[in-house]
């Protein structure tokens, strides 16, 4: 039962949209209806700036560890439970109860839970991540690549166990799901992309 109400809270809290409650404290516009129509940071700093971007970014961020922290802490609940919590605050990102499930792409929040639970795997997924986008300017492929990352870190670590690597298989799937549109943009070159970060500009 305990471990149930945990798991609600964290999808509650995974529901919360960075995006789009941002967007409706400071009269912004529905970050879904424009841009990429995505309601996650990248879009946010594309369709608000910097500014926007990085307060959405830090708040998905922060969401992530408070449900992957918090909420196992205050339940007296295990690792193993704690990434599920992780999972179901992903999960409440993408598809929330608050706003028509229709959110991001879950990549800051999840990002958030690495951070309190696989931080040595997200410092691999972090540093494929920023030598993909300097090498391309495509954030979506840096994403995919550095859930890969993130992935084979956890899997082929000695002291990982079966919850963790369940844990990481599973968010590399959602992710790879939730940038289909993206993989698609990539193959045909449609891509948009940050050329401004790249190493060797256009």
């Amino acid at each position: 039962m305990i471990a149930a109400v945990a798991l609600v809270l964290a999808y509650l809290i995974g529901s919360l949209s960075g995006s789009l409650l941002l967007a409706r404290a400071f009269g912004r516009p529905d970050p879904r209806m424009s841009g990429s129509g995505n309601a996650g940071a990248t879009n946010a700093l594309r369709t608000g700036g910097r500014g926007y971007g990085a307060a959405v970014l830090v708040f998905d961020l922060v969401k992530g560890v408070i449900a992957a922290l918090a909420v196992p802490a205050i339940c007296g609940l295990g690792f193993a439970m704690a990434l599920a919590c992780g999972a179901a605050a992903v999960i409440g990102h993408v598809y929330p109860v608050f706003f028509g499930f229709r959110g991001g792409k879950g990549a800051a929040t999840l990002i958030g839970v690495l951070i309190a639970l696989l931080p040595g795997a997200l410092l691999l997924g972090v540093a494929v991540w920023v030598a993909t986008l300097v090498a391309s300017g495509y954030v979506g492929l840096a994403t995919l690549l550095g859930m890969v990352g993130v992935a084979l870190a956890t899997l082929f670590a000695p002291s990982a166990g079966l919850a963790a690597k369940v844990f990481v298989i599973a968010m590399t799937v959602l992710i790879f799901y939730t940038h289909r549109e993206n993989i698609q943009r990539l193959r045909q070159g449609r891509e948009n992309r940050f050329e401004r970060v790249m190493w060797r500009r256009r």
